[in-house]
């Protein structure tokens, strides 16, 4: 299920078109420049593991680091340049791309003509990098996760010192997690969890039964779910928001009537107005999980029994072709 989102980086994202690489470099550029300017010590750690240790400066020291991207030198642009009195380090930010044939070795001789007398070479990238034997290598090699581990790690210091750096911390997490560059730790409680998801979806399933309409599991990286009615309505759980089960019309829908409802919200995709709401299985007034098998299987009976009575009461004569996800996978 597609949803919007108020991530500010996300938000963003959508307006950099072959530029995924250089709004990554930026953004982490931004949250290093405001971390340093609002919560020193926070800044002077991130610039200091993500450099080795090579830039390790105390936070009284913070305003001595300097940092830039796209730098213009000759025969090359570094993404992210960090830079303090008499030290400098370039890194190479990567997403999804791979090295190109001889860009360290670039980068290396680029970094002694710059006159700085210690310098370092890093790699920031999403997967390892194959470097070949005898080849330059970086002088730190450092994967997108690690970095994601190290901003959780000092969220508490930086809501410590106020809203906003703990705000923009948070923002460029959730963004990294929507590209699928930010991991968490598998706990024990996996097992318990899939078999809840699954009897979700056999509850789902059956109060779809009950209220006759037709159903089709699918799923994705992103979300699990059914399809209603062919493929006018989504029922499921967004995996950013477990908590909630979301309603989705897959069909235009007319935004005066939807407004007039009073529940849900209308949201556009592709031009297409849609209707959406939600049950929180985890509020006091739902109590879901504190339920009974039978009072759970009410609970969703009733939900999906107003969704449709109230999707069918604002869905547009005019209705284009439904088209399916393609980066969305069925289950069997």
């Amino acid at each position: 299920m597609a949803s919007p989102t108020s991530n500010l980086f996300i938000r963003l994202h959508k307006w950099a078109s072959r530029q995924d690489e250089n709004f990554l470099t930026e953004s982490l550029a931004v949250v290093l420049e405001q971390l340093l300017l609002l919560a020193p010590a926070v800044g002077t750690r991130l610039v200091s593991r993500l450099t080795g240790g090579f830039i390790d400066l105390p936070a009284e020291n913070a305003s001595a680091i300097e940092i830039q991207t796209q730098v213009e030198v000759s025969h090359g642009r570094p993404d992210l340049e960090i830079r303090s009195p008499h030290r400098l380090a370039w890194i190479e930010v990567k997403a999804e791309s791979e090295l190109r044939t001889g860009q360290l070795e670039g980068y290396r001789v680029l970094l002694k003509d710059t006159g700085v007398a210690e310098t370092r070479l890093v790699l920031l990238t999403r997967y390892p990098e194959a470097i070949s034997p005898g080849a330059e290598r970086p002088d730190a090699e450092l994967r997108w996760f690690e970095v994601t581990d190290w901003l959780e790690n000092e969220l508490p210091a930086a809501d410590a010192v106020g809203e906003v750096p703990g705000f923009l911390l948070r923002q460029f997490l959730g963004f990294l997690e929507a590209r699928g560059m930010r991991l968490a730790r598998v706990g024990r409680n996996l097992p318990d969890g899939l078999r809840a998801l699954t009897n979700l979806m056999n509850m789902l399933a059956e109060a779809a039964g009950t209220c006759k309409v037709s159903t089709k599991r699918v799923s994705s990286w992103e979300d699990m779910g059914i399809r209603l009615d062919g493929q006018k309505y989504w029922l499921g759980v967004d995996f950013s928001e477990p908590e909630k089960l979301w309603f989705v019309t897959r069909c235009k829908v007319d935004p005066r009537a939807a407004g007039k409802l009073g529940v849900g919200e209308v949201v556009e995709e592709n031009g297409i107005p849609h209707w959406r709401r939600t049950l929180d299985l985890d509020s006091e007034v739902v109590h879901f999980f504190a339920r009974s098998k039978l009072s759970q299987m009410q609970c969703l009976e009733e939900f999906l029994r107003e969704c449709l009575t109230q999707a069918r009461s604002i869905e547009t004569p005019d209705q284009p072709p439904i088209h399916a996800d393609p980066e969305e996978g069925d289950t069997p």
